[in-house]
């Protein structure tokens, strides 16, 4: 009996080495991803009903209107990490007779005082069930995903300069420049001059909106083109420090192209909360100079500034 144990325990040793011994597949599957792929990627169709607000066609055309840059990508829950837009990803160890879940996650570069790559926090993941086959590239455009905002997204400042302007001018002594609602490029805008004849300076205070304290993605993002840089800084009310600025950053002059940029609020909220003990309210603080002899235009398509708890 023990001479049949160790027949046994030898062929499965053999048994084990030689299939030890096999070449692995690594053979892989190769997902392209463009920046099409989420160039239009959000149904904002039901969101005045799932959020309770009324907002007009131009809100939420507003609303989907993202230049995504980057994209997180997961198979069958593995993160694959996070890719620079169009981008080719190799995924190993798939079956290619059963389907794989495919999670691609927006993403863009969060500028300002964070110069980091963030996941837009505000949409709700799409899972894609997809056959993926080794040795093919699977074409992400074919099948792009869509994303509605989550029911738990808010939007306590939200500007599309259709027939109003949020901001004014924060010290009149020194210049009466301001945004004012303009048609341009096809659409309705926030737009500011500067010359020598109008002033070469802009510093101007947008009206407040309520903010959260304790755990909370919050970001503001503004559609701009310029002719000048732009700093940007928020004001945060308390009872004992109720003008306080702090720098959010800022963007550069973009004379010939629309550009969308984001920035961080959460830590600087988050900051100043914690240290005064109470926050009531914000205002945004947008602010820029010309050059003498030249005429400097400043367009704001929209602007606003999105939250949704964490915790």
């Amino acid at each position: 009996m023990r001479k049949y144990i160790y027949l046994i325990i030898s062929f499965l040793s053999v048994t084990l080495f030689f299939n030890s011994c096999k070449e692995t597949d690594l053979t892989p599957v190769y997902l392209h991803i463009t920046k099409e792929t989420l160039a239009d990627c959000i149904d904002v169709s039901n969101y005045n009903e799932m959020h309770n607000e009324n907002y007009d066609q131009e809100h939420l055309d507003a609303l989907k209107r993202h230049k995504f840059t980057h994209v997180t990508v997961y198979v069958n829950n593995k993160n694959l990490g996070c890719w620079e837009l169009p981008c080719k990803v190799p995924v190993l160890g798939v079956n290619s007779t059963d389907t794989s879940t495919l999670v691609l996650l927006p993403a863009f570069p969060m500028t300002g005082m964070a110069n980091t790559i963030w996941g837009y926090p505000f949409l709700n993941i799409c899972r894609q069930k997809v056959v993926l086959q080794k040795g093919t590239t699977y074409e992400a455009d074919q099948n792009p995903p869509k994303y509605i905002y989550s029911e738990y997204t808010r939007i306590p400042f939200f500007h599309t300069f259709s027939n109003s302007t949020p901001f004014t001018p924060s010290d009149t002594s020194r210049s009466k420049l301001n945004l004012l609602p303009t048609a341009y490029d096809g659409k309705n805008v926030g737009a500011l001059t500067m010359s020598d004849s109008t002033g070469l300076s802009f510093d101007i205070l947008s009206s407040s909106f309520a903010v959260p304290v304790g755990h909370a993605r919050v970001i503001l993002e503004i559609t701009y083109k310029t002719d000048c840089d732009v700093d940007v800084a928020m004001k945060m009310s308390t009872a004992s420090n109720p003008h306080m600025a702090y720098s959010l950053g800022g963007f550069y002059a973009s004379p010939n192209e629309w550009k969308t940029i984001h920035f961080d609020m959460s830590t600087t909220i988050q900051n100043y909360y914690a240290s005064s003990g109470s926050v009531t309210d914000a205002t945004l603080v947008l602010s820029g100079a010309g050059e003498k002899g030249k005429v400097s235009n400043v367009y704001i398509d929209d602007i606003k500034v999105l939250y949704i708890r964490t915790a």
